[in-house]
């Protein structure tokens, strides 16, 4: 087929951070292009405001705004992180909430608001803030309805406490489905709602507890909240159901700031309980004795065969005064038996108590973009994301983390993230992309995650010359340059061989394109790859390599601004990347 026909201008999307050329597998040139129109398909990436489209025909050049393909909803998009702050709920406090964050900048616009919804058995509850800077974070607090709660419901999650067998699954919770969405404040237009998570309702007052293993037999069950000082805690000690000891001792050594206040029995008719504390400038220690009374069971015989029961609850004071200690105050415990040898090895159990002044719910971290173009193996320029990482309080008070964090990425392969947990990054060392690859952070037990999308180029990449035959062309000539330049000579009929001999024959030349698929791997390590932003697409990764692009042979051909290939004199040579 004949060579393709097209008007050649030159096509520039400006005004936005990140925009790649687009061309079709099998096409070199737009099926609608002809000598009277250019038609160029691009990849805008972070758009965030108005693209500029400018078309070049020298010496006519002309720009244009054009108006991008958005959804139904506001005129403006904006890249909100929602998180459920609660899991579950209780009629004693049916308050749900949800952070929303935004990752800056967000420029001279006037900040959304961002409304929760909660649908439950087609009734809607809802909830609105407003994004506040300059952490561009806001907390919704949503009342779930009373009647959401049923009586009928709590009777019956009551009786099945009471009533049911052993083995007997409890109820499952009535659960309520939350949405979020983003709009102008002030009953202005809203975007389509987001799907957020479940949120249980549930009768009870659930329990933030944590249970671990003091030994084979005896577990710790303890609050998995922080505490603030001047706050008291209540530890369970549980028997499994095979514990058949007479008496047991528990030495419990505590950091400054904490101190054991009671102990008793959950069952005082079976165990006889005695406490003995002291204390020394830097730890306070208490030994509870523990003794079976008669032949009674350790362990009731109506407690489930599969479920530790409880017999021993100790209360535990975090003292005042103590804020300016570190956050984790740890408590060591050890279970020790009669006729033990003194010798031997003891299981010993340190948990860490975390005190705040602060009742912090959530970790929150903030970015801008979750997606990213690994150009970095093309550039050797690596591929930032900074991230800001907030805490969001019981009562909505949102501020910047202080404290130390934790971060790890899920697959080095495919994502880094830097010591100080304030970046993520590509390097130019990962192997592959992969969507949903996921990036943890923690601080204390308040854990968060993000997952991004990295699409990393799949190599080799593609090399295209718009024609790989450049002819001389006849009867024009260049010179060859400041100096090959000869004194002009007197003779006026030697001028033209003069002139012949200080030029060089022209040659075409022709424009040149690096194009790559760029692609996301399967976390789970399958074949099948996502392309972006399709299969049948290559991105145009020309001005990437333009300094890694060579001409193998400089005095056959030429390259300008890495993009066009010059002619200089007959021979073969190769464009290399």
């Amino acid at each position: 087929p004949p060579d393709p026909v097209f008007l050649p201008v030159e096509l520039e999307v400006l005004g936005v951070s990140e925009s790649y050329r687009l061309q079709r597998v099998d096409q070199d040139v737009a099926p609608n292009s002809s000598l009277h129109a250019r038609s160029e398909t691009f990849l805008l990436l972070r758009a965030g405001s108005q693209p500029l489209v400018q078309a070049t025909y020298p010496p006519f050049s002309i720009r244009q705004v054009t108006r991008t393909p958005v959804s139904p909803g506001p005129p403006q998009a904006w890249a909100i992180r929602a998180v459920s702050l609660e899991s579950s709920v209780s009629h004693a406090e049916p308050v749900a909430r949800s952070s929303q964050g935004l990752g800056p900048p967000w420029g001279a616009r006037d900040l959304p608001c961002v409304t929760l919804h909660a649908h439950h058995r087609g009734r809607v509850a809802r909830g609105t803030c407003r994004l506040q800077a300059p952490l561009g974070v806001c907390v919704v607090e949503l009342e779930i309805p009373p009647r959401w709660f049923s009586l009928g419901s709590l009777h019956s999650h009551r009786s099945r406490r009471r009533d049911s067998s052993p083995l007997e699954p409890l109820e499952r919770p009535e659960l309520a489905e939350l949405r979020y969405s983003v709009g102008e404040c002030g009953g202005g237009e809203q975007e389509a709602p987001r799907f957020l998570g479940m949120l249980e309702l549930r009768a009870g007052e659930p329990e933030r507890r944590q249970e671990v293993r003091l030994d084979e037999k005896v577990l710790l069950r303890v609050p998995n909240v922080p505490l603030r000082p001047g706050q008291r805690f209540t530890a369970t000690i549980a028997l499994r159901h095979n514990f058949t000891a007479d008496s047991l001792t528990l030495r419990i050594k505590a950091k400054k700031g904490l101190q054991v206040v009671s102990a008793h029995s959950t069952i005082p008719n079976t165990w006889s309980v005695h406490l003995e504390r002291s204390r020394s400038p830097k730890h306070s220690t208490a030994v509870v004795t523990c003794r079976r009374l008669g032949d009674i069971p350790a362990v009731p015989d109506s407690s489930r065969v599969s479920e530790p029961a409880a017999f021993l609850h100790l209360d535990v004071a975090v003292e005042n005064g103590t804020a300016g200690l570190a956050p984790a105050r740890p408590l060591t415990w050890q279970v020790e038996y009669p006729g033990q040898d003194p010798e031997a090895q003891k299981d010993k159990l340190v948990w860490e108590i975390q005190v705040s002044e602060r009742d912090v719910r959530a970790l929150v971290p903030l970015v801008q973009e979750l997606e990213i173009l690994n150009t970095a193996p093309l550039t050797g320029i690596p591929r930032v994301i900074p991230v800001k990482l907030v805490a969001v309080e019981a009562g909505g008070g949102v501020s910047e983390l202080t404290d130390p964090v934790g971060c790890e990425s899920a697959d080095k392969q495919v994502l880094q993230v830097s010591d100080s947990c304030d970046l993520v990054f590509v390097g130019g060392k990962e192997s592959r992309g992969a969507r949903g690859a996921r990036v943890d952070f923690w601080v204390r037990r308040l854990r968060a995650e993000l997952s991004f999308s990295v699409w990393a180029p799949l190599l080799p990449l593609r090399v295209q010359l718009g024609d790989p035959i450049l002819e001389q062309l006849r009867g024009w000539r260049l010179p060859e340059g400041p100096d090959s330049a000869v004194v002009e000579s007197e003779d006026a009929a030697e001028e033209p061989e003069r002139r012949a001999r200080g030029c060089r024959p022209q040659f075409q030349r022709t424009a040149l394109r690096v194009l790559a698929h760029f692609v996301a791997h399967p976390l789970d390590g399958g074949r099948h790859l996502s392309y972006l932003p399709g299969p049948e697409w290559l991105l145009d990764v020309t001005h990437l390599v333009a300094a890694q692009t060579h001409v193998q042979d400089p005095r056959v051909a030429s390259l300008e601004a890495g993009a066009v290939v010059v002619g200089r004199e007959p021979g073969v040579t190769s464009v290399e990347v």
